[in-house]
């Protein structure tokens, strides 16, 4: 069979560079917003853990890296992100929150409207770069984060009671009795 060289270029391919570069640059500008906060998470560690033991000192070094890379994007776990929504958490665009699916709906006038998802990847993401971005410090970060990851939806929020409750006060078995008595 002779060999046949392809003259044209793959369109699937295309896409896929494409949206490999996309997600490289997203990746970057996600590590750049946490720059700072990482840097001096780091210092405020090593300062802490100074007087420990070098063993002792390592643990809590290797930690402060985890809870880290936790919060940074990973080009092989979060591939298929979806870039569009994370940066419209990130940037803080406005979205309508369907109660009935308890998911944020993002409308974009040239393309059907994105479903957000509270505690998806690219919701909690674009939470954590939105906080980087605001100067939060990393453990006030990783809180959000975590609290994004379980967030309730908006309808699902507490609401203030109309009556204030009434507190008793505890007492001693026999205060009770001679209060009931």
């Amino acid at each position: 069979m002779p060999d046949v060289h392809d003259t044209t270029t793959d369109p699937r391919t295309l896409v896929d560079r494409d949206r490999r570069r996309a997600l490289a640059a997203v990746v970057e500008q996600h590590r750049t917003l946490l720059a700072p906060a990482a840097e001096e998470h780091r210092r405020r560690v090593a300062q802490r853990v100074s007087v420990l033991a070098p063993g002792h000192r390592a643990l809590y070094l290797d930690e402060a890296e985890r809870l880290i890379a936790a919060l940074m994007i990973d080009p092989q776990r979060h591939a298929a992100l979806e870039l569009d929504a994370y940066r419209a958490i990130r940037d803080g665009i406005p979205m309508a929150f369907e109660a009935a699916t308890a998911r944020y709906m993002l409308r974009r006038p040239d393309r059907p409207p994105l479903a957000i998802h509270p505690g998806m990847a690219e919701h909690r993401l674009g939470t954590i770069a939105r906080s980087a971005a605001r100067g939060l410090a990393l453990e006030q970060i990783h809180v959000v984060a975590l609290t994004t990851a379980q967030m309730a939806a908006p309808h699902e929020a507490t609401h203030t009671p109309t009556e204030l409750p009434v507190v008793r006060r505890g007492g001693t078995g026999s205060s009770i009795r001679r209060a009931q008595g």
